[in-house]
């Protein structure tokens, strides 16, 4: 998996990654050897890493996933909701995995301070990342479609 490949919560850059379903049913059961995961690019910022034009090639995948760190804070706390999450007196180290195939978006969240707890959002992930990442799974679609009807086979 990747965060047995991973150690901390201080990835540098924000990483794309192509998976590719080997064994429906291992995945069920987390079984090693289900998933083929790919490493495709990696970029300081993750929104522009989304948005490269080469990152549409994970659309070659089954899903695509994201993987950052950063840092995260409540939401629903009050007064402190203009503050930034790196700044707010409740934050928190975190490390995202936001994937995203035909049937949506799904994230699966560590923090620094609790990294044997997971929590996972299957299909119901929210924010700007889940739609930056939403969006490059339906951008690549849309181009597949769009250059599908395009005849090269003639010569003028």
């Amino acid at each position: 998996s990747l965060n047995l490949s991973l150690s901390g919560f201080d990835l540098k850059r924000a990483r794309l990654y192509g998976v590719n379903i080997v064994d429906p049913q291992g995945v069920e059961h987390h079984v090693d050897g289900a998933l083929r995961i790919s490493f495709l690019a990696e970029h300081g910022d993750v929104y522009e890493l989304l948005e490269a034009r080469g990152s549409a090639i994970a659309r070659m995948f089954d899903a695509a996933a994201v993987l950052t760190c950063g840092w995260a804070a409540p939401v629903d706390d009050g007064n402190d909701d203009d503050l930034p999450p790196s700044v707010h007196p409740r934050r928190r180290r975190v490390r995202l995995l936001v994937a995203v195939g035909d049937s949506g978006v799904g994230s699966v969240l560590r923090f620094a301070d609790t990294p044997d707890e997971v929590v996972t959002d299957p299909g119901k992930a929210k924010g700007s990342l889940a739609d930056a990442v939403e969006q490059l799974w339906r951008d690549a679609i849309k181009a597949s479609v769009d250059t599908a009807g395009d005849d090269d086979s003639s010569v003028r």
